[in-house]
């Protein structure tokens, strides 16, 4: 018997995009494809199919952050119709609990159902700190009682919202609400203790060490140089630490009570992390400043390198409180073994070793160096060393590039290494009102050559708007309140389940 082409094709149709809609409708949901109601509004529903009503997601996240706010307990519902094939019902959730990190991480008071309505399965997953109060024989009664018979009736909404609310029962008992906050307190209490009070002390103390050693290495550094010069380093340095110390509190302080999205995410526990890297970055800041009150101190190259090697073999123990410094330590050493073909003595016309010229001594390098030469050391573009013979007939001067020896150039006047080009200098100063004005030139700071090149202009000052936007920002994120993320809790693998 032949069919009618002109019925089967619409039929045929009709049939295939009937099939293709079951295929694609039916999502096997892996655990990273399970949408985080943290990131969607910051609820505790994921409903991904919309097999619960808006009305009933919305009834159960209100009651789930109703008694979280009163028991600390964080509750996560998670309804699909297909999950991954590969996992059993227990594996999938159990995973799915331990990666969004659902309860608080130092108490683990998490409970998950999951339910995935084509494998009809259900499971309760609880994190430890819940398994006390919420045991796996209480928790597979309510779902026999509330959970399974509005299950059966293809009422998932009813059956949930039931389930819920028996737990809320439960918890919110006020013999099992003191049991819950005993716990979490206590919990949260020896936490704090082991992980934020203790190791915070210890932390201070070893730096407070750390920085009396180290200001102790310096003041003796510098018991060569005047009072009024050492007494200024010491002030200069303790400022700087002061400073940075000030402005680590004070941004410590604006982050926890400015309502920062950031600074929410951190624990008590992190505190210690936090304090650690902050005063690592003060001593190296203190560090960096010693080495450069030894660069002052010391005109001679030769006794900089000796004084800076000879603060590191007595203070490399210093890098256990900033890594940073070893960066540091290791470039002086590159430096040093760069410049030992430097300070290896020279010979005069007798094939005698000659005498290399202190320059902390002999400061101006009398009556060797020029004027135009003891410039080009100023500007630190040249570094002199003089050699004099043993008999003082004889002397050699060798030139070595200093640290500014590419930004200047030689004098076509004077032909000393003196000559900056593009010198920008202010003539009038640019205000919110008015732009500003400069010139541009070429000028040799020895014998004062200068050669104009232009006039710049100056852009207008703008007044910045970023103020109000960060205020802004931080009122927005600080109303998105504490339920914007999961706790970082974790599962044992406690609860129960079950089929419908």
């Amino acid at each position: 018997m032949m069919l009618n082409t002109r019925l089967f094709t619409p039929l045929a149709l009709l049939f295939f995009l009937l099939v293709a809609n079951i295929t694609f409708g039916q999502t096997a949901y892996k655990v990273k494809d399970i949408p985080d109601p943290k990131n969607n509004g910051g609820g505790y529903v994921s409903d991904p199919d919309k097999i619960l009503g808006t009305n009933a997601v919305s009834e159960i996240n209100s009651t789930i952050s109703d008694f979280e706010s009163k028991t600390n307990v964080q509750v996560a519902v998670v309804v699909v119709n297909d999950f991954d094939h590969n996992k059993e019902d227990f594996d999938f959730a159990y995973e799915l609990f331990n990666t969004w990190g659902i309860g608080s991480k130092t108490s683990n008071n998490g409970l998950l159902l999951f339910i995935s309505k084509e494998r009809r399965k259900y499971r309760f997953i609880t994190g430890t700190g819940a398994e006390g109060v919420l045991p796996d024989v209480k928790l597979k009664h309510i779902a026999e009682q509330n959970l399974l018979p509005a299950f059966r009736e293809n009422d998932f909404a009813t059956g949930i919202t039931n389930t819920i609310n028996a737990i809320g029962e439960i918890i919110l008992n006020p013999e099992h609400k003191s049991e819950l906050n005993q716990l979490f307190t206590q919990q949260e209490s020896d936490n704090d203790l082991e992980n934020f009070l203790l190791p915070t002390g210890i932390i201070i103390m070893l730096f407070w060490g750390a920085f009396k050693i180290l200001n102790r290495q310096a003041k003796n550094a510098t018991k060569d140089k005047s009072k009024s010069d050492v007494n200024q380093y010491e002030k200069i340095g303790k400022g700087c630490a002061v400073a940075m110390m000030i402005t680590f509190v004070t941004g410590f302080i604006f982050f926890f009570f400015g309502g920062l999205e950031l600074v929410k995410k951190i624990r008590p526990k992190d505190v210690p992390i936090i304090l650690y890297v902050i005063l690592a970055l003060v001593l190296f800041g203190r560090y960096l400043f010693h080495i450069s009150a030894l660069r002052k101190i010391h005109n001679d190259d030769k006794n900089f390198f000796n004084s800076v090697s000879s603060f590191h073999k007595k203070n490399f123990w210093l890098i256990i409180f900033s890594p940073l410094i070893l960066i540091n330590i290791i470039i002086y050493l590159f430096k040093r073994v760069k410049n030992i073909n430097r300070f290896k003595a020279v010979l005069d016309s007798k094939g005698q070793e000659m005498i290399r010229l202190d320059r902390d001594i002999n400061i101006e390098g009398e009556p060797f160096l020029t004027k135009g030469q003891r410039k080009e050391e100023i500007v630190k573009a040249y570094d002199y060393d003089i050699w004099e013979s043993a008999d003082h007939k004889e002397h050699i001067i060798k030139a070595w590039p200093a640290e500014n020896y590419n930004s200047y150039t030689e004098c076509p006047d004077c032909y000393f290494r003196t000559y900056k080009l593009n010198k920008r200098i202010t003539t009038r100063a640019a205000t919110y009102s008015h732009e500003g004005q400069a010139k541009l030139i070429n000028e040799c700071s020895f014998c004062k050559k200068t050669e104009f090149i232009k006039w710049i202009k100056l852009a207008m000052l703008v007044e910045s708007s970023s103020s109000s936007s960060s205020s802004s920002s931080g009122s927005s994120s600080s109303s998105s309140s504490s339920s914007s993320s999961w706790g970082g809790g974790s599962s044992s693998g406690g609860g129960t389940g079950g089929s419908w």
